[in-house]
C-alpha cells in the first residue's frame, strides 16, 4: 500500500476532474484487494495462530466494502441516478439513497478528490504512475491506469474541477453566514410583532430566505452528486419565505432543522384532500417525495409540522 503524502512545504498539485479522482480511489483499493488476495493464496498459517484466516477474509471483505462506496461515487460523478444505482444493487432507489447517500456527501465534503493520506501521495500524476508500474509488472500492459484518467493530461480541466471546488467552499460559507442572518432576521420580526416595521421586518426576513436558496441552487450545479439534496434545501428556502410573506411562518420550525424544513415544505406542496389522510398514509405520501427520509422519519416531524402550518394557516 502506498501511504506516501507529498512532501511538507511543496505546492500542492492540481487534483484531476472529480470523476478521474473517484476511479483513481476505486485503482488504488482494486490494488490492495489484489495484493491482499495474492499473498493470501500463498499465505502459511501456523497452528498456534488461530484466527488468522478469518481476520484476513474480513480484511478483505473490509475492502471490498470500501470498494463498493467507491463504486457508487464514481458512478455518481459519471452521471448515474439514484435510480440507476438502485437498479444495479437490485434495490429501489430509495434504499439505495439511503444506504449510500452518507457515502456521497462524504465524498463530496473532502471536496470530490482524494485526500493524499494513506492512500496514496495526493499528487495525481505520481499515484496514477505507481499503479501503472504495480500493473505492468504484473500484466505486462502500458499506462493501464493513466489512459482512463483523460484530466490528467488536460491541464484545463484540473483548472475547472478545482475552481468549482473553491466556488464551492465559497457558497457553504455563505449559506452559512445567511443561517445566521436569517436566525438574526427572525429575532427582529418577532420583536416587531404587532408595530408599523413589522411587514418591512418580515419582509427582510424572506429576502434572507431567498438568497439562501439562490446559494443553494448554485451549489447543486457546483456539486452534482450531490445536486437533488441542494434543490430540496432551495425549495425549503423558497416555500419558507413564501410562508413568511403571507404572514404565516412556521415559527415552531428550528432555522437548521434541514430534515424538518423538508418535510414541512412538502407537506406544504400537499393538496388539502392528501393533508386529510391518516397520519400514516401521510408519511407515506411525503416519504415518496423526499430523498433520504423514510416514512418513519417523516413521522418523527409530522406532528409539529401540521400543527405548525395550521397555526400559520389560521
Amino acid at each position: 500500500m502506498d501511504d506516501v503524502d507529498e512532501p511538507a512545504g511543496r505546492e500542492r498539485p492540481l487534483a484531476l476532474a472529480p470523476a478521474d479522482e473517484a476511479m483513481l480511489a476505486r485503482a488504488q483499493t482494486l490494488r490492495e484487494i489484489a495484493d491482499a488476495a495474492l499473498r493470501d493464496v500463498a499465505q502459511p498459517y501456523p497452528a498456534d495462530d488461530p484466527g488468522r484466516v478469518l481476520r484476513d477474509a474480513l480484511f478483505l471483505q473490509g475492502l471490498a466494502e470500501q470498494l463498493v462506496e467507491q463504486a457508487v461515487v464514481a458512478e455518481r460523478e459519471r452521471g448515474a441516478s439514484w435510480t440507476d444505482i438502485g437498479d444495479a444493487a437490485s434495490s429501489s432507489r430509495q434504499a439505495a439513497h439511503e444506504r449510500w447517500n452518507t457515502t456521497v456527501g462524504a465524498w463530496v465534503l473532502m471536496e470530490r478528490r482524494r485526500t493524499g493520506f494513506i492512500r496514496g501521495p495526493a499528487d495525481p500524476a505520481a499515484h496514477a504512475r505507481r499503479l501503472d508500474e504495480w500493473y505492468e509488472a504484473l500484466v505486462d500492459e502500458r499506462r493501464p491506469v493513466s489512459t482512463l484518467l483523460p484530466s490528467l493530461g488536460d491541464e484545463a480541466a484540473r483548472a475547472e474541477g478545482d475552481a468549482r471546488r473553491a466556488e464551492a467552499r465559497q457558497l457553504h460559507g455563505r449559506a452559512e453566514e445567511l443561517r445566521k442572518q436569517i436566525d438574526t432576521a427572525y429575532d427582529a420580526a418577532l420583536e416587531a410583532i404587532g408595530t408599523v416595521t413589522a411587514e418591512a421586518k418580515r419582509e427582510v426576513w424572506a429576502i434572507k430566505h431567498l438568497a439562501r436558496a439562490e446559494v443553494y441552487e448554485r451549489l447543486a450545479v457546483v456539486e452534482e452528486p450531490v445536486a437533488a439534496e441542494h434543490r430540496r434545501r432551495a425549495a425549503t428556502q423558497r416555500n419558507l419565505a413564501q410562508g413568511i410573506v403571507r404572514g404565516h411562518p412556521p415559527e415552531s420550525l428550528p432555522a437548521d432543522d434541514a430534515s424538518r424544513e423538508q418535510v414541512y415544505a412538502a407537506y406544504s406542496d400537499l393538496s388539502d384532500e392528501q393533508r386529510s389522510g391518516s397520519k400514516r398514509a401521510v408519511a407515506a405520501l411525503l416519504a415518496e417525495r423526499l430523498d433520504g427520509i423514510t416514512a418513519a422519519g417523516v413521522r418523527k416531524h409530522l406532528d409539529a409540522v401540521v400543527e405548525a402550518y395550521h397555526q400559520g394557516a389560521r
